[in-house]
């Protein structure tokens, strides 16, 4: 939630107060457009709760994708491309399968999963060999095993970013949706509470979104007033 929606909740919360401290007589009701509003501060807190953690989640992941791929290549790649170089083309690597040499870097987590394919691949063919040279007799699992998980974690990566994003959306929706119940409130207000002019100034503050520090651009959009019409 970013600083001007935490202003519009902040303005839902006021006027809520407000409704409690200032109930209306007559034919008048606030009950539907009030139970819309507080439909929309429970949604928006489990929208914005829901933000918090996926982008948190996110970043949980990346570290955990750069831990991955770190272990990938000191853990598996450069081990097989070591003896690769001493045993199947120990003059040089002009011979070399281009699959058992260390893929350039930078690289990118979905390019490195389609280097971990081709090394496999490569190195099934020489298992014996690198056997012998020292690594253990599953090293070709191991390694299967290494860039599952990276491929997992990317998995994982990807439904936290989408769990944000689309927390993101669910905000602007509830936004929207609030600025329409206090349209609806304002006008039961300016009725209810005609010629008081004390309370329709408690209620003018109540229901305004108020200024935070920024550019003149986030000022002028804090200005107005939450009873604009919904864009």
């Amino acid at each position: 939630m970013n600083r001007q929606q935490k202003q519009r909740m902040d303005s839902f919360v006021r006027v809520r107060s407000f409704l409690d401290a200032n109930p209306v007589k007559g034919t008048l009701s606030y009950t539907s457009a009030r139970e819309m509003l507080e439909d929309v501060v429970q949604r928006t807190r489990e929208y914005a709760g829901a933000q918090v953690s996926g982008r948190e989640l996110s970043r949980a992941e990346v570290r955990r994708q750069a831990d991955q791929i770190a272990s990938i290549f000191d853990r598996h790649m450069r081990p097989i491309v070591t003896i690769a170089k001493s045993q199947i083309a120990p003059e040089s690597d002009v011979g070399l399968p281009a699959a058992l040499r260390m893929p350039r870097t930078p690289i990118g987590p979905t390019k490195l999963l389609a280097a971990c394919d081709g090394m496999i691949e490569a190195a099934r063919q020489f298992e014996a060999v690198f056997i012998a040279n020292g690594l253990p007799a599953d090293f070709l699992a191991q390694f299967a095993s290494a860039r599952n998980a990276l491929d997992r974690v990317m998995g994982e990566r990807a439904t936290q970013i989408g769990t944000h994003v689309a927390a993101r959306a669910g905000l602007q929706v509830q936004l929207r949706r609030g600025r329409r119940a206090v349209e609806r409130l304002d006008a039961i207000v300016r009725a209810s509470f005609r010629g008081d002019a004390m309370t329709l100034s408690a209620w003018r503050g109540a229901k305004r979104v108020h200024l935070v520090s920024g550019g003149a651009g986030s000022r002028a959009a804090l200005e107005a007033d939450v009873t604009e019409a919904a864009a």
